[in-house]
């Protein structure tokens, strides 16, 4: 044990870079440093699902370079109790970046699932004529027929027909549920 102490002890000696930081500085650097970490770990994850293996590679290698900097960071200066802050704040912020990210430009498609008491038709016909592919299927549920509105749209369009479909019929309950892969006469 006494070994690896003597090995890694200079990344947190005062005279390195992060411990030669001004103490008021060093919080704001690990901040960045842990919000950069978490919005590459979103990325990261999303380009697992999708398959991307050298693209995982890539952010994974930065990702733990970004992580194990700001750890180092914080360790430059344990007494000072806002590299912790700078720390969390860096975690919460790039979890929201992440995600972020993930919805403005998460590559894929999604399957919307629209239930429509009386509108369906109107939904299908104003997906239709904004170049969206859409399936009504007749349905029942516990007060009668109903419309169920099936339609695959690139994932950062989500929000944008969400807005159509409410337009059309306010009372819809729609689902979202990410597609790994579509194939056939689906067209973008």
């Amino acid at each position: 044990m006494h070994a690896l102490s003597i090995s890694i002890a200079p990344v947190f000696q005062a005279g390195s870079w992060l411990g030669s930081l001004n103490p008021a500085i060093l919080p704001l650097v690990v901040f960045a440093l842990r919000t950069t970490d978490l919005t590459l770990a979103t990325w990261r994850l999303l380009s697992m699902v999708q398959g991307h293996r050298g693209r995982v590679w890539i952010l994974g290698f930065l990702q733990a370079m970004f992580f194990i900097t700001a750890v180092a960071g914080v360790l430059a200066q344990l007494s000072n109790p806002w590299n912790l802050v700078g720390y969390a704040a860096g975690f919460a912020t790039g979890s929201v970046a992440g995600l972020w990210v993930e919805t403005r430009f998460g590559a894929g498609h999604t399957l919307l699932r629209v239930s429509s008491p009386a509108r369906g038709p109107a939904i299908a016909e104003a997906l239709h004529d904004h170049g969206y592919g859409a399936t009504e299927l007749p349905g029942r549920d516990i007060d009668g027929t109903m419309s169920l509105i099936l339609c695959y749209v690139p994932r950062p369009k989500v929000d944008q027909l969400r807005n159509l479909i409410t337009a059309a019929d306010p009372a819809a309950f729609i689902s979202a549920e990410a597609v790994r892969r579509i194939g056939g006469g689906w067209r973008a």
